[in-house]
């Protein structure tokens, strides 16, 4: 909220006539009353501390509707009351909450103005708002900064409630590039690093102990540190994710700045002790930290904020720019403020970019004065860049850096020596069905030579069969051996070792224990073959039931959105599906919690443009199965349309130019995804069928 012609908005009271307003909002109150003569419907968009308030109070006060009972103003929070009630303190102001328990009669009201005007979007408010404004024939005035909802679909609030009719006032980076609001310093970094269940791998290592350094050199304190410890005082707001977060922010800063006054204001004070906090905060001459949860996400502006700290989880464009818009205040733009953005560490680097480019890039590319740029630190990317390459490789996903390699060394098969000296979390028969899938080898129909038949029928009857010939025929699966063996007519494999006393009796002695802690004490018996041998004995399984941690149950509460399997994978390998997912069920959850907005959206967005194998692309949905993808798709409500469902001409002639091909030296139908990248596998395998069909 801007300030009355350089007076500070706390000391002035304004009355009839008193309201003016700065140069930068003369324009479009202008445009303002253009359209609302025009329309009964408006909403106007300025950036977060530019003055809409007093433009709406402008308005109202030229319009003549400064008695009682002319104007009802809707907010988001109680809080913003006070900020209104000093620009026009004859209306009647009510919170949208309220609007679900009691619905004024709004006959009487001239004008109806929407602080914050975003937030119909949600079901119930918006619902209660359609209810009670339709029929009504006043004026209808909206107030916000964000018309968009970017975590709801796109949902523009000023086309569904408004007809469209929108104003536009200062946006934030020309009011940064104009120099009404400050620039600033914007400075990101993780606040806690990933923790991983870390794996033997002589590659990863590497990757981790770079990554250990990073963690220690970019820390939090260290950041804050470099940034803040410059002599000066600093009034500085810390936004947390919640209540119970703010003890955890309140210790990292006090370590830092020990002589510091730490205040706290949030919902759970009470509106006068607020005030009080608020109060407190302005008038300190020394260091000061005000830490909140959202308590200033709306409709409240302080004094002297020269530093920023958020600790955030979300996303959300918006979100952003209202808790970044608390330090931006045009009384203060002279002097340049310091922004801190803590993200999360469950962010993977796609999730940060995407992130980055609602926000901070956005903003960037529209200020063109030089001195009023954004300089920015960015501590985070780095970090987050190598996190998601040790995702990757302990996923078992190839990399870009793999694949590069692969491309450089493989020459048809006479680099895979090389190749494995390069890639030692990769084995031979990983390399050569790598090379296939991407495209540098072709995966021939085998033939089958003598040497191979014989091979088989020497090998394949024996127990480790499968091994010797896998060993020396690396670009042959199991299914093909199977499938040559059984074409040369041997269909039965020799049977295992009898089980043995011994064997039996650590079956008897262990029949609480899981499946696979008994087949690391019978290493040479399958998962299989332990189940049906308990069977055969007559033991059923009796497991002592797990006692859970609280860090367990924590991991629980924060992965809802996540299969069993997922969780089990990622964070809870000891345990199995049926522990979890009993457990999550005694905690009141379903077997899996919708996904959080965020998720939806990054998955629709990949799965509307490139299918199921760009959602995989993707580290968060890489361990999904199609068949997982395909009923999160459903879920969803979202469908990939880019796959026409018609052939072209050049299209077809690339399937006859491969079926021209003689037989042993054509590649697999798979090689044709790359050269026809807009019809899926089996459209194509479908195709090429037809084509041979019509062919003889």
């Amino acid at each position: 909220m801007s300030r009355i012609l350089g007076k500070d908005k706390r000391d002035v009271k304004p009355e009839k006539g008193l309201i003016k307003l700065k140069p930068h909002n003369i324009k479009p109150y202008r445009n303002l009353q253009e359209k609302m003569a025009s329309s009964d419907r408006c909403v106007l968009v300025s950036a977060t501390g530019t003055g809409k308030t007093y433009l709406a109070g402008k308005y109202a006060e030229d319009s003549g509707w400064t008695e009682p009972g002319d104007v009802l103003v809707l907010v988001p929070k109680n809080a913003a009351k006070l900020a209104w009630k000093k620009v026009l303190p004859q209306s009647d102001i009510m919170t949208y909450q309220r609007l679900l328990l009691k619905q004024p009669a709004l006959e009487g009201y001239k004008l109806v103005i929407c602080d914050e005007t975003h937030h119909l979007g949600a079901v119930e408010w918006g619902k209660v708002f359609r209810a009670l404004t339709d029929g009504y024939s006043g004026k209808i005035l909206g107030l916000t900064a964000t018309p968009v909802r970017y975590l709801d679909n796109g949902r523009n609030i000023a086309e569904e409630y408004f007809h469209g009719n929108l104003v536009t006032g200062v946006q934030l980076p020309q009011a940064i590039d104009k120099g009404i609001l400050p620039s600033f310093d914007y400075i990101t970094a993780l606040y806690d690093v990933p923790k991983w269940k870390r794996k033997p791998n002589p590659y990863t290592e590497k990757l981790y102990s770079s990554f250990d350094l990073m963690a220690n050199e970019y820390s939090c304190r260290n950041i804050l540190k470099k940034h803040l410890t410059d002599g000066k005082y600093h009034k500085i707001v810390v936004f947390t994710d919640s209540i119970y977060s703010i003890h955890d922010a309140i210790g990292l800063c006090s370590a830092i700045f020990p002589d510091a006054k730490h205040l706290t204001a949030h919902s759970k004070l009470g509106k006068k002790m607020n005030l009080s906090v608020y109060q407190m905060f302005e008038e300190d001459e020394g260091n000061v930290f005000l830490y909140v949860v959202d308590i200033l996400n709306e409709g409240i502006h302080l004094k002297g904020i020269d530093t920023e700290i958020m600790f955030r989880k979300t996303r959300s464009p918006a979100v952003y720019l209202q808790q970044l818009g608390r330090a931006l205040d045009a009384g203060n733009k002279t002097s340049r403020v310091r922004i801190f953005d803590f993200v999360a560490n469950h962010m993977n680097l796609r999730q940060y970019n995407y992130m980055q480019d609602g926000s901070i890039r956005w903003l960037s590319d529209q200020i063109r004065s030089a001195d009023r740029q954004v300089i920015q630190y960015d501590y985070a990317l780095e970090q987050l860049e190598l996190a998601d390459k040790i995702r990757l490789l302990e996923s078992g996903s190839w990399t870009e850096t793999e694949d590069s390699l692969l491309r450089q060394y493989y020459d048809n098969g006479n680099g895979i020596e090389k190749l494995l000296e390069f890639l030692p979390g990769r084995s031979r028969q990983a390399i050569v069905r790598r090379a296939g899938r991407i495209g540098i080898c072709a995966q021939r129909k085998y033939l089958v030579s003598e040497a191979l038949r014989n091979d088989i029928q020497k090998h394949y009857s024996l127990k480790n069969g499968w091994d010797i010939l896998t060993e020396k025929y690396p670009d042959l699966t199991k299914a093909q051996i199977t499938n040559i063996a059984n074409r040369l007519g041997l269909t039965i494999r020799e049977a295992r070792d009898k089980w043995t006393e011994e064997e039996d009796s650590i079956l008897r002695e262990n029949q609480g224990m899981p499946i696979q802690n008994l087949m690391e004490l019978i290493p040479r018996r399958s998962k299989a073959s332990i189940t049906g041998r308990k069977h055969s004995l007559g033991i059923r399984s009796i497991r002592k039931r797990h006692k859970w941690t609280e860090e367990e149950l924590t991991t629980l509460r924060e992965h809802r959105e996540l299969s069993c399997k997922e969780i089990i994978s990622q964070y809870l390998p000891g345990l199995t599906v049926s522990m979890v997912d009993r457990k999550r069920k005694e905690m009141g959850y379903s077997s899996q919690q919708a996904w959080p907005e965020e998720k939806v959206t990054i998955f629709k967005a990949a799965f509307e443009s490139g299918g199921r194998n760009a959602v995989k692309r993707l580290p968060e949905f890489a361990r999904m199965s199609d068949s997982a993808i395909s009923g999160a798709a459903y879920r969803c409500n979202c469908k990939y349309s880019g796959r026409p469902t018609t052939w072209t001409e050049e299209e077809k002639e690339l399937c006859r130019q491969w079926l021209r091909i003689p037989l042993g030296e054509r590649p697999t139908i798979r090689s044709l995804t790359d050269k026809i990248p807009a019809h899926s596998y089996n459209g194509i395998r479908d195709m090429v069928k037809r084509l041979e069909r019509q062919e003889n």
